[in-house]
């Protein structure tokens, strides 16, 4: 009597196997499309506030003997930038010249200590940098 009890319940669960199956298949699909939604939007969010900041950025650079303003996007090779304290470099260049200049290179090194740069030794210049205390002149050299 025992034994007839215990197949019928063997085979119920037989038939209802895949339920579980299904249910996490389910599950792991619903996390990825949630993910990747969220991902696209937060992606797209930061591309608007990058186009942002470049059109909105503006930079004093001397071209052709003229100090002009005008968006980071507009930047070319042979451009100097005239960058101050605090000041994001608007692009990759070769210190020309500058008083006591100190770079804060921690997303690149992790080191918290400002790097001291100076015409003679270690001029390079990368973008994505602020700057410490300083005036300085930057050729751009994208």
């Amino acid at each position: 009597c025992g034994e007839a009890n215990a197949g019928a319940e063997d085979e119920g669960e037989a038939d209802a196997g895949w339920i579980e199956g299904a249910a996490i298949l389910l599950s792991v699909v619903c996390v990825v499309l949630v993910t990747a939604f969220n991902d696209w939007s937060k992606e797209k969010q930061f591309r608007g506030l990058q186009s942002r900041i470049e059109q909105e950025q503006r930079f004093a650079v001397v071209r052709k003997g003229n100090v002009i303003q005008i968006p980071v996007a507009d930047i070319v090779v042979g451009d100097m930038a005239q960058v101050k304290y605090g000041d994001l470099l608007p692009a990759d260049g070769i210190l020309v010249q500058g008083n006591d200049l100190k770079i804060d290179e921690s997303s690149l090194t992790g080191e918290s200590d400002h790097v001291r740069k100076s015409v003679d030794k270690d001029p390079m210049l990368l973008s994505g940098f602020f700057l410490a205390p300083c005036y300085s002149f930057a050729i751009n050299s994208q």
